[in-house]
C-alpha cells in the first residue's frame, strides 16, 4: 500500500466496512510509515471522541433541501462566475487544511449518525430513514472528492481522483470534474489517474467525446498512449479519424504514432 492510498481508505476503516484484507494492509504500512500511522491514529481517535457526543436526530429532508438548493445553485452559474470562484480557491489557498478537516469531520459524523441510527431497535428507525441517511453520507463523500480534485497540491488532487472510484452511484459533477481533470489539469500522473477513473463511465458519450478530443489536444506520450488504449478497449470507432491523424502526424512521439496505428489496426478489425 503507497501512502496516497491511506487517507482514501480512512473513512472506509472508521465506519467499519473496509474488507479484512484491505484493513490489513493499512495496518502493516502504518507499523512501516510514522506519517500514515500519525494520520491513522489521529483520525481514530476522533472518531472515538465524536462517538461520545450525544447526537440529534437528523434533520434529512432540510439536509437534502440544502444540499440540492447548493448544486442547483453551481448548476445556474455562468462559466466566468465559476471560474472566479475556482481562482478565488486557488488564491486562499491557506485556508484548504481547513476547508478539509472540517469536510472530513462532517463525513465522519454524517457516518456515526448512519451507524447509531441503525443500531437503534426497528421500530425507531424506517428502512426511508436508513436509506436518507446512506444517501447523505454518499452526497458527503462525493463533495469531499470535488473538493480533492480542486486542490493545489498534486498529491491531493491524486486522492480525489482516487476517491472518485469508491463513490457509489457518481453524480455528473463527479464525471464531468473527471473531463476537466484530464483536459486541464497540469500534471501528467493526475491525467493518468483520470483515465483510469473514467474507464467506468465509459458507456457515456460525454466521456467517450472528451477521450476523443483529449488525444488532439494532449502532448504528454504517456496520457497519449494511455488514450489510445482507452478507445481501444471501448471499441470507440469514432476516434479512427483522430488516431489516423496522429499517426501522421511527424512532430508526434515516435512511440505513440505506433502506438496509433496499432490502435486504427484495431478498431478497423473489429
Amino acid at each position: 500500500m503507497r501512502c496516497e492510498d491511506t487517507s482514501a481508505k480512512l473513512a472506509d476503516d472508521l465506519a467499519g466496512t473496509l474488507p479484512d484484507a484491505e484493513r490489513q494492509a493499512l495496518e502493516s504500512h502504518a507499523l512501516s510509515c510514522a506519517a500514515c500511522r500519525e494520520e491513522l491514529e489521529g483520525a481514530r481517535e476522533m472518531w472515538q471522541r465524536l462517538g461520545r457526543m450525544p447526537a440529534d436526530a437528523p434533520d434529512t429532508g432540510a439536509m437534502r433541501a440544502r444540499f440540492d438548493a447548493m448544486m442547483a445553485d453551481a448548476a445556474a452559474r455562468p462559466p466566468a462566475v465559476r471560474s472566479r470562484t475556482t481562482r478565488w480557491t486557488r488564491r486562499h489557498r491557506a485556508m484548504r487544511p481547513f476547508l478539509q478537516a472540517a469536510a472530513a469531520a462532517i463525513l465522519v459524523v454524517a457516518g456515526i449518525q448512519v451507524g447509531r441510527q441503525m443500531s437503534q431497535p426497528a421500530p425507531a428507525v424506517t428502512v426511508p430513514d436508513v436509506t436518507a441517511l446512506r444517501d447523505e453520507v454518499r452526497d458527503l463523500r462525493q463533495m469531499v472528492t470535488l473538493s480533492l480534485m480542486q486542490q493545489q497540491s498534486v498529491t491531493e488532487r491524486l486522492k480525489g481522483v482516487s476517491w472518485s472510484s469508491q463513490l457509489d452511484q457518481p453524480g455528473n459533477e463527479v464525471v464531468a470534474a473527471l473531463i476537466d481533470t484530464l483536459m486541464h489539469d497540469a500534471n501528467v500522473n493526475v491525467r493518468l489517474a483520470s483515465i483510469d477513473a473514467l474507464r467506468r463511465f465509459a458507456e457515456r458519450d460525454a466521456v467517450r467525446s472528451a477521450t476523443v478530443r483529449a488525444l488532439d489536444t494532449q502532448t504528454s506520450p504517456l496520457v497519449q498512449m494511455a488514450l489510445i488504449d482507452f478507445v481501444v478497449e471501448t471499441q470507440d470507432r469514432e476516434a479512427l479519424e483522430t488516431l489516423r491523424r496522429l499517426s501522421q502526424n511527424k512532430e508526434a512521439n515516435e512511440a505513440v504514432r505506433a502506438r496509433a496505428a496499432w490502435g486504427i489496426d484495431h478498431l478497423e478489425a473489429a
